[in-house]
Formats: C-alpha cells, structure tokens, sequence
C-alpha cells in the first residue's frame, strides 16, 4: 500500500542558501510538518494529545539527501509507516519534486505519556492504521545507518 500525502510546501527563500538550494535542515522541518499532519490524520495530533496526554515523540532519525531541492520548488511529501509495535513507530516520508525523489527521512517515535511520564499502548484503531500504511515489501532506504564500510 502506498503513503499518505497530505503535506506539501513551496519552498520558500528563508530555507535556502546562498545557492538557492533547500538548507539540509530544512528538509527535517518538511518531515516534521508532514508527521504533524499524518498524526492529525490519524487521530493522534494535538486534539489526542490535549484528551489524552499521550504524543508520539521523535528519537531518532535518519534523512537521506538524493536530489536538490531549490527556491520556489513545490515539495511534496508522503508519509508511510516502516515499522511498528504497541508503543513505538518508525514514521517513513519521501520527498519529491515533481517526479524526483529528492529525500527520504525515517524517525524512531515512541508514544509517551507527558503527564505521567513513561510508554503507553497506542489505541488498537491507530495500530490497525499503521498496518494499512507499512509497504510490503519495505523500500530499500528502509533501516539504513550511516557508517563507513570496514575494508577487509
């Protein structure tokens, strides 16, 4: 099954360098915008968060810069989930312009309770989500780490 693509963002001049090409942190900021609208999406945004006082919570991520990105480009962004268990979700987007994939970012989160503090079980409707939006198979950037290969 493919992603959900309910972000998008012309990017603007305040984003780029002096090249006017897209500043890698930036391309965080695109993926965080997107997860905000993915979790919105599926029910667990800032109304779930206010009811409940349970977020998902970023730990870890892992962008992959592939293409540039300029000025004034319509970036697009789809949001998929690469993997997941009652607490915890990779969160997976793909971002492209036009055709290109320009990027792709994966981000460890966990579901935290801010009031009491610790994990809690994810509601079983939002599991039953995230198993519609995890591919089969998984892409291939999927899992990857950032590393020199060791010579034999």
């Amino acid at each position: 099954m493919g992603g959900l693509k309910l972000y998008s963002i012309e990017v603007p001049d305040a984003w780029t360098d002096h090249y006017g090409h897209m500043n890698e942190g930036y391309y965080v900021v695109a993926a965080s915008e997107s997860f905000w609208a993915f979790q919105a999406h599926l029910g667990i945004g800032t109304d779930y968060y206010d009811e409940t006082g349970f977020a998902m919570v970023t730990v870890e991520s892992h962008v992959r810069y592939l293409d540039e990105v300029n000025r004034g480009d319509l970036l697009e962004l789809e949001n998929l989930i690469l993997g997941h268990d009652a607490r915890k979700a990779v969160f997976g987007v793909v971002m492209r312009v036009g055709d290109r994939v320009c990027a792709t970012m994966e981000a460890m989160t966990l579901h935290l309770d801010h009031g009491k503090g610790g994990l809690g079980e994810m509601p079983e409707s939002v599991r039953a989500a995230f198993r519609n939006l995890t591919p089969d198979p998984l892409p291939d950037w999927a899992g990857r780490s950032v590393g020199l290969r060791k010579k034999g």
